[in-house]
């Protein structure tokens, strides 16, 4: 039997709203669940908050934006057992200069006027593609089963965490993360259970956090240009081999008790190279700066 989809639309106007806002709500409704949902968000500005919750409905997107300043598109496209998805909010290049600027300088402050929450469902596996331009994101991945997920941060300010220290539903196989201008903070990354780990970073931070002793092994390929990368560890000694390539070694810090044992390479006390916790780094520094702390 062949699986549909159903796509609802609502897009409701805030009559005389006083700031001018407009009111919208995406749904995807699932009458005969697909194997897997692509979703891609690209978001030039404001803030954007992405959360699980129990149904049946795949994809729940609750947003107000003005019109004037900001486009939004949402379309859906059913391939096989595959949904792809999108929501793009476009800059309709109408904003001044100043309001811009004030944009990028309050990049950790919520946008009212452009305010978007994106709700996922517990049961399905999802392919995520996110990317934020200017402003604000909190990604809260607890409970969601992700199997693929790409976060990208132009001048935004962006959180991804599991805030119920729910793990994800399944063995994800690999976390990209990219920075330019702006910040990304991962929390508990150990939940992720993800095999690869790949980060950029341009001129912006990117701080990478494993609350505890993870669940999998993963290998972590990290290239920092002039920004910083911060990995935090667990006070409990792990598996850990640190691979250092670049130029900048003086804006390079392991924590106390790691050995060299050959040129740039440094191990924990309890490295073991099949260990199933290993974590393995391969980090590739120029100017910037590389910090590992517990």
């Amino acid at each position: 039997m062949q699986k549909v989809l159903l796509l609802l639309a609502v897009v409701g106007i805030a009559g005389v709203n006083v700031l001018g806002q407009t009111k919208k709500h995406f749904t995807v409704q699932d009458r005969d669940s697909c194997s897997f949902v692509n979703f891609y968000l690209k978001a030039a500005s404001g803030t954007c908050e992405i959360r699980t919750r129990k149904g049946n409905t795949p994809i729940n997107i609750l947003g107000n934006h003005k019109e004037e300043y900001i486009t939004s598109e949402f379309g859906q496209l059913h391939r096989g057992e595959t949904l792809n998805a999108w929501l793009n909010l476009k800059d309709n290049g109408k904003e001044g200069f100043g309001t811009k600027v004030s944009k990028i300088l309050g990049r950790k402050k919520m946008d009212d006027d452009n305010y978007w929450n994106i709700y996922f469902t517990d049961y399905k596996p999802y392919r995520l593609d996110l990317a934020y331009g200017v402003g604000k994101a909190y990604i809260d991945l607890s409970d969601i089963a992700v199997e693929n997920l790409k976060v990208t941060s132009g001048n935004a300010h962006v959180k991804v965490g599991y805030l119920s220290k729910m793990k994800n539903k399944m063995e994800m196989d690999t976390f990209m993360v990219s920075v330019d201008l702006g910040d990304i903070e991962i929390e508990r990354l150990n939940l992720a259970r993800a095999k690869n780990i790949l980060a950029e970073v341009g001129i912006g931070s990117l701080v990478l956090d494993f609350e505890e002793s993870p669940l999998t092994s993963s290998a972590i390929w990290a290239r920092v240009g002039a920004g910083s990368l911060e990995i935090n560890l667990p006070a409990d000694d792990l598996p850990i081999i640190i691979r250092l390539k670049g130029t900048s070694y003086r804006k390079f810090k392991v924590p106390p008790g790691y050995s060299e044992i050959r040129k740039r390479v440094f191990v924990s006390e309890s490295y073991e190279a099949d260990a199933e916790n290993l974590l393995e780094f391969n980090i590739d520094v120029s100017m910037g700066s590389v910090l590992f702390a517990k």
